[in-house]
């Protein structure tokens, strides 16, 4: 802030001095010897170019640790290799754990031939019930029939027609029919029970299939770990192993394996300080410039902010997406970013016109007929304008620019504070 006043002191005390042609303003006046040029503020467009370092990252950058324990068996790639998505970079051996994959995989074999085998209960026991109904029918046919032959037979008894025994004979068999019918019916109800029993066992087989299945997954999951696979299309950055190293799952940077980075794409990440973070949106149009590449800036545009600034730097973060075609630009390099604001409608004054007094920068405005010395609070500039936010007309009184105050333009030096200004207009 301070170096920018000192440049601005600079260049004002040039224009001042050294005689510097000034912009035409509204109320051009001629210049006699010993005159002074007097115009008005205009309201002016004003462009401000800002510019900020930046730094360039892979669009993605994955550190591959290991999942699993076991020693390196084969590393397949190394740093600076271009590798695909899926593309296996090293395998690490464990028999111990293949093994018992197998065996999950047995557990599985067997739970679903417990199943069938509880299907096929199933099926005997549809049958058993069909033969129990059959046994039903027949035993209530055979009860109906003996029933029938004693009402008959005790007819005959009391019409003296056969004897007593006879009768008890086919009571007898009567019992005998009664009892079959109960015992089919007790095998019919068995046979349901067992059917009931089987369709439980087929829910209780298919449910350990499940488990199984499941355990064997999560170790066919795990087996699948000893395979390092590339996370996307990149290239590979680190490499921290060799064949034979033995592999612990751990966490943090010591645990690194691989490193690999997607760079078709990248991201230019800047910092925007507060003071310009407002004027920043998305898709706002960008120049790239690498200061180690003698060549034009590339053009981009802002792809996405951190919207929020970070509290302690008072910044906001940006981020361009470049398409790294060429395969110019790299992670890490350094590299500015520009780009382009408009301020419309800003009440400006030509540099010229400004002076400072006291480190204050002021103008000398035109107060019937006299020079009045008048601080400024200035803004944005573009040269050879800059803008005025506030003029101080009275002590402690600021007050907005209208564009109607009369301003001294040039050859500052021939004005001194309270005299008449020595100038004719048109």
């Amino acid at each position: 802030m301070k170096l920018s006043r000192v440049l601005l002191g600079v260049s004002l005390i040039a224009y001042s001095l050294c005689g510097c042609t000034p912009t035409q303003s509204k109320s051009d006046g001629k210049t006699k010897e010993g005159g002074v040029k007097i115009g008005r503020p205009e309201k002016k467009t004003l462009r401000r170019v800002i510019e900020q370092p930046a730094s360039i990252e892979a669009f993605e950058e994955t550190p591959l640790v290991a999942r699993i324990p076991g020693y390196v068996a084969r590393v397949n790639v190394d740093i600076g290799d271009h590798v695909k998505r899926e593309q296996v970079l090293a395998e690490i051996s464990v028999p111990e754990m293949l093994k018992e994959h197998n065996q999950k995989q047995a557990l599985v074999a067997l739970a679903n031939a417990e199943v069938e085998q509880a299907k096929a209960f199933l099926d005997t026991a549809k049958a058993n019930i069909a033969t129990a109904a059959a046994m039903e029918r027949e035993a209530d046919a055979n009860h109906e029939r003996w029933k029938s032959e004693t009402r008959r037979v005790e007819a005959l008894v009391a019409s003296k027609v056969v004897d007593k025994q006879i009768l008890d004979e086919t009571l007898f068999q009567f019992r005998s029919a009664e009892a079959k019918v109960q015992l089919a019916k007790a095998m019919a109800k068995e046979s349901e029970a067992r059917r009931e029993k089987a369709v439980a066992d087929i829910k209780a087989a298919e449910a350990r299939v499940k488990v199984a299945v499941a355990d064997e997954e999560r170790y066919a999951a795990l087996a699948d770990y000893r395979y390092l696979r590339a996370p996307f299309d990149g290239i590979v950055t680190r490499r921290n192993i060799h064949t034979g190293h033995f592999l612990h799952p751990q966490g943090g940077a010591s645990g690194v394996v691989f490193q690999v980075a997607r760079i078709d794409t990248l991201r230019i990440v800047s910092d925007i300080p507060e003071s310009e973070a407002i004027f920043v949106k998305n898709d706002l149009a960008v120049k790239i410039q690498a200061p180690i590449f003698k060549t034009p800036p590339v053009e981009a545009k802002i792809r996405r902010t951190s919207w929020t600034l970070d509290a302690k730097a008072r910044t906001l973060r940006i981020e361009i997406d470049y398409p790294n075609k060429d395969a110019v630009f790299r992670p890490g390099m350094f590299v500015n970013v520009s780009f382009a604001v408009e301020f419309k409608d800003r009440i400006t004054l030509p540099a010229s016109a400004i002076f400072l007094h006291n480190d204050q920068p002021c103008c000398w405005r035109v107060v019937d007929g006299k020079a009045v010395r008048t601080p400024l609070k200035l803004g944005g500039r573009e040269v050879p304008l800059v803008e005025i936010l506030l003029m101080q007309v009275r002590e402690n009184t600021w007050e907005n620019p209208t564009g109607q105050e009369d301003v001294v333009l040039t050859n500052l030096g021939a004005v001194t504070d309270g005299k008449e200004v020595p100038e004719q207009r048109k």
